[in-house]
C-alpha cells in the first residue's frame, strides 16, 4: 500500500478516538477543543470548586497561623493530588500549522507516540507504579519503554539550563579521578562499619603532593614524633617517583583503619588519603564495587527522595531562636539602616533593606499554605549541597575540565541537542587548578579552555573551519550548531563580589562577544538563604546602563521562582529587570499578575521537571506546575539542570513532560523544542541556521517513526526503536567518533 494511503487509513481508524477524549485511556491524544476528564477530582486543603479551573490565585491567608502551626501540615499529610484538567491550546495551534502544510504523516506519528505511551503503562502497572510517579521511582524502568526510546530520538533544539559541572553521568568524573596521582578523597569519619559507609560525607580534592608531604613532616615535628620523622626521611630519599608516592601513602592517614596514630587537635587531614591508594585498600569482597558505592554517594536514590517528603510532614519551617526573637521585635516598616553601617556597603541604595525583607518574608511563610513543600525542598537542598561539595574537587582541574567539556559536547550530539548555553560558575575562590595543583587558572583562563575545546570539537566534526568560521550553506548538515556561556556567580556573595563579577562579565563579552550569552546568579533561593535578587537590584540596573552605553547585549537569565510560591519576591524582581528568560519559574503560576506580564514581555521559562521533583517541589510529575504554565501558553524550554546528580539526560526530561500529563502529545514536544531555539541567545543569523537544521531533523524523526510503526498492534519493539535511533543518528555519531586528522594541531585561544 502506498504510504499516503496507509497514513490516511490509519488516521481514519482513529478519528473516533480524537472526537471522544474523555474516555480515552492514559496516553491517547486528546482534542484540545475541550478538557479531558480525570478519574479523580482535585482536592486541596481548601475547597477550590468555586474557583475556575485556570485560577492560580493564592489561597486566602489565615490570620491566626504562626511559625509553629500544625493545622495545615496535618491536613496536607499524605495528600495526593490528582492530575488537573488542563487544556493545552498551544498544541492545537502547532497541529493546525502542521495541517496547513499537509503533513498527515506527522499526524500519524502523533497517533503512534500516543499509543506507545498507552502500551508502556503495562510496564509500570506490573511494578505497582504509574508513568507520572516521581522520577526516582521509575528511572530504572524507562529504558524498557517505547516512549523513552522515542524521547531519545526527538530533535530537542536548544538546551538552555544546565550547570556545566553536573551535566554528564556520574561515572565520568570519577573515571577521570582514577588517573590523577595527586587526587585525594576525604571522609568526615573513618569507614569501619556499615553505618560509616552509609552516613559518611565524601569530598575530593586535587592536592600538591609536595605540600601534602610537607604537612606530614610539619605535624610530626610539631608533635616531636621522631619515629615518624625518620620514616618520612626514608620516603623522601626514595628516588623512583611511584615508589616514593607509595611510601608516603603507608605513612599517611588510612580511612579504613582505626589504629592509625592521630595527634591531638588533628581533624580533617586524618580522614584524607590519596584516591588511588584508597582504591588499592578497598575491600571489594566486604564492601562491594567501589565505583558503585561512590556513585550512590553522589546521586539521589528513591528512598532518599521519599524521605524528603515524609520528613516534610513531620517538621515545621522554623528559624533560629535569635531570628525568632528578632522577628517578634522588628516592625515591618522598620527604618532602613545607614548604608555606611552595612559591611561592604551591602545596603541597596534604592531603598531595599534586607532586614525588613527577612521579617516580611518570615511572616508570609508563617501563613503560607506551602510549608510542607518548603520543608521537603529544604531537606532535598541539604542533601544536594553535600553532593555538590563532593563533586567540586572532581571537576576543578585542567585535565578533567578539558575532557569534560569535550565529552559534554559529544553528549549533546548523542542526545540530539543542536545548541547549548552552559552555566559554569565564575568566582575568585573556586578557580580551576593546574594538574599539579600548585597554581590556579583564573576565570579568563577558564573561559579560554571552554572556547578551545569547543572550537577544536567543531573543527573535528566539520562544522567550523580552521580560522574559526562556522561552515554554512544549504547543502551542509551541521552536526552541532553551537554553544555559548552564561556567566554565573553565587547569589550568596556580597555586593562587592557580585559587582566584580558583573564587571568581569562585561570584560569577557568584549573579548569574546560571540560566546558570552548572558548573566545569572545561582544557588538556593529559598528563605533565609542569601540573597534575594532585590539585594543586587541597583547593581544590576547599573550593569544594564553600562551595557547600553557600550552597545553590549548581555541579557539577564535569572534563576528565580525555584520555590513553591516565591514569597521571596524574586519573580517580580526578574520582571522589573527585564530578564530574557527565568530559570525554573516553578512558582510562577502562583503569581498570576507576574505570569501575565512575563508572557506579554515574551519571557521564557527554563523548566526543569526532574530537578524540581528531586529537589522536593513536586512529589509526582502530574503535580508539576509546568502544566499550568503551558495551559496559559507561557513559553517554556525543557532543561535538565543537574543531570549528573539525578542520573538523567535531557531525553529523560522530555519523557517526563509527556508522561506526566495525558494531554501532552507530540505537538507539545515539537513546540517546546521550537520555543527553546526561539528564546536562545543565538544571533539572528545563527538562529536561522539552527532552525533550518532543526526542521530537517524533525522530518527525519517523523519519517523514522512512521516507517517502523502504525498505531495499535503494529508498534515498533524496543529493539526496533533502538535500531531506528541508530540509523537516524548514524551520520552525526560517525563525525564525533572519527579519529583526529593526522598532523592536525589543536587550536589555542589567546588570552
Amino acid at each position: 500500500m502506498p504510504k499516503s494511503r496507509k497514513i490516511n487509513s490509519s488516521l481514519s481508524r482513529f478519528s473516533s478516538i480524537l472526537r471522544d477524549p474523555p474516555d480515552a485511556p492514559m496516553g491517547i491524544i486528546c482534542s484540545t477543543g475541550k478538557a479531558a476528564e480525570s478519574d479523580e477530582s482535585d482536592k486541596d486543603v481548601e475547597d477550590l470548586n468555586s474557583q475556575p479551573s485556570h485560577s492560580h490565585a493564592l489561597p486566602a491567608l489565615h490570620p491566626d497561623m504562626t511559625l509553629n502551626t500544625g493545622d495545615l501540615r496535618s491536613l496536607q499529610r499524605h495528600r495526593r493530588k490528582a492530575p488537573t484538567h488542563f487544556r493545552f491550546p498551544f498544541q492545537d495551534e502547532m497541529a493546525a500549522r502542521t495541517r496547513a502544510s499537509a503533513s498527515t504523516q506527522e499526524a500519524l506519528a502523533a497517533q503512534i507516540v500516543a499509543h506507545m505511551r498507552a502500551e508502556d503503562e503495562a510496564i509500570f502497572n506490573g511494578q505497582g507504579l504509574s508513568s507520572s510517579q516521581h522520577f526516582l521511582h521509575i528511572r530504572d524502568l524507562l529504558p524498557q519503554t517505547r516512549l523513552f526510546q522515542v524521547a531519545g530520538m526527538v530533535p530537542k533544539g536548544a538546551h538552555l539550563h544546565l550547570h556545566f559541572n553536573s551535566t554528564l553521568l556520574p561515572g565520568v568524573l570519577l573515571g577521570y579521578a582514577k588517573d590523577m596521582t595527586n587526587m585525594f578523597i576525604w571522609s568526615d569519619c573513618k569507614l569501619l562499619n556499615e553505618n560509616d559507609f552509609k552516613n559518611c560525607k565524601i569530598e575530593f580534592n586535587l592536592r600538591d603532593l609536595d605540600q601534602v608531604w610537607g604537612e606530614m613532616r610539619q605535624r610530626a615535628t610539631e608533635f616531636q614524633d621522631e619515629p615518624m620523622l625518620m620514616q618520612l626521611k626514608d620516603a623522601e630519599s626514595t628516588s623512583e617517583p611511584a615508589a616514593q608516592v607509595r611510601a608516603y601513602d603507608t605513612l599517611g592517614p588510612n580511612i579504613f583503619s582505626s589504629s592509625h596514630q592521630q595527634h591531638e587537635g588533628q581533624d580533617r587531614c586524618e580522614q584524607e588519603m590519596r584516591y588511588q591508594y584508597f582504591r588499592d585498600c578497598w575491600n571489594e569482597e566486604a564492601w562491594g564495587d567501589c565505583d558503585t558505592w561512590l556513585i550512590s554517594k553522589l546521586t539521589f536514590s528513591k528512598e532518599e527522595g521519599d524521605a524528603f517528603f515524609a520528613d516534610a510532614d513531620e517538621h515545621h519551617i522554623g528559624f533560629g531562636a535569635e531570628f525568632n526573637a528578632e522577628l517578634e521585635a522588628s516592625p515591618v516598616n522598620a527604618t532602613p539602616t545607614n548604608p555606611e553601617q552595612s559591611p561592604v556597603n551591602d545596603m541597596n541604595p534604592a531603598g531595599f533593606n534586607e532586614q525588613v525583607w527577612k521579617v516580611e518574608t518570615a511572616r508570609n511563610i508563617a501563613t503560607s499554605n506551602n510549608k510542607r513543600s518548603r520543608n521537603s525542598a529544604r531537606n532535598a537542598w541539604d542533601a544536594f549541597n553535600g553532593r555538590t561539595r563532593m563533586m567540586k574537587g572532581l571537576f576543578n582541574y585542567e585535565t578533567a575540565f578539558r575532557r569534560y567539556t569535550r565529552e559534554c559536547l559529544e553528549e549533546f550530539v548523542k542526545d540530539n541537542v543542536q545548541y547549548a548555553e552552559i552555566r559554569p560558575n565564575f568566582m575568585q575562590t573556586n578557580q580551576i587548578l593546574y594538574n599539579d595543583a600548585k597554581s590556579k587558572i583564573d576565570n579568563f583562563g577558564t573561559m579560554a579552555l571552554i572556547i578551545e575545546e569547543y572550537e577544536n570539537f567543531m573543527i573535528h566534526i566539520g562544522d567550523m573551519s580552521e580560522d574559526g568560521t562556522v561552515i554554512d550553506g544549504e547543502n551542509h548538515r551541521p552536526t552541532f550548531s553551537g554553544m555559548k556561556v552564561i556567566y554565573c556567580t553565587p547569589r550568596s556573595f556580597n555586593r562587592n563580589a557580585v559587582r566584580k563579577a558583573l564587571d568581569e562579565c562585561i570584560a569577557m563579552k568584549k573579548k569574546w562577544p560571540q560566546y558570552i550569552a548572558g548573566f545569572d546568579l545561582v544557588g538556593e533561593e529559598a528563605f533565609e538563604k542569601p540573597h534575594p535578587l532585590q539585594f543586587f537590584e541597583e547593581d544590576f540596573r547599573n550593569f544594564r546602563v553600562q551595557c547600553l552605553a557600550e552597545n553590549l547585549d548581555i541579557p539577564f537569565l535569572f534563576h528565580c521562582g525555584e520555590t513553591p510560591d516565591d514569597l521571596e519576591g524574586n519573580l517580580e524582581t526578574a520582571l522589573r529587570l527585564g530578564s530574557k528568560r527565568i530559570g525554573h519559574g516553578y512558582a510562577l503560576p502562583e503569581k498570576t499578575d507576574v505570569l501575565r506580564d512575563m508572557k506579554s514581555q515574551n519571557i521564557c521559562v527554563e523548566t526543569c521537571p526532574i530537578s524540581n521533583m528531586v529537589l522536593g517541589l513536586a512529589e509526582h510529575m502530574d503535580e508539576h506546575s509546568v502544566y499550568r504554565l503551558l495551559e496559559e501558553k507561557m513559553h517554556c524550554a525543557v532543561s535538565s539542570d543537574n543531570g549528573t546528580l539525578f542520573q538523567s539526560t535531557l531525553s529523560h526530561d522530555f519523557y517526563e513532560i509527556m508522561a506526566g500529563h495525558r494531554n501532552i502529545n507530540l505537538y507539545g514536544w515539537k513546540q517546546l523544542a521550537w520555543w527553546s531555539i526561539e528564546h536562545s541567545c543565538l544571533s539572528a543569523e545563527e538562529r536561522i541556521r539552527t532552525e533550518r537544521e532543526w526542521e530537517r531533523r524533525w522530518q527525519d524523526f517523523i519519517d523514522a517513526l512512521t516507517e517502523t510503526s502504525t498505531p495499535g498492534s503494529q508498534l515498533a519493539t524496543i529493539s526496533q526503536l533502538e535500531k531506528v535511533a541508530e540509523k537516524v543518528s548514524a551520520s552525526r555519531l560517525a563525525k564525533i567518533q572519527r579519529p583526529g586528522r593526522e598532523g592536525h594541531a589543536r587550536k589555542r585561544v589567546k588570552l
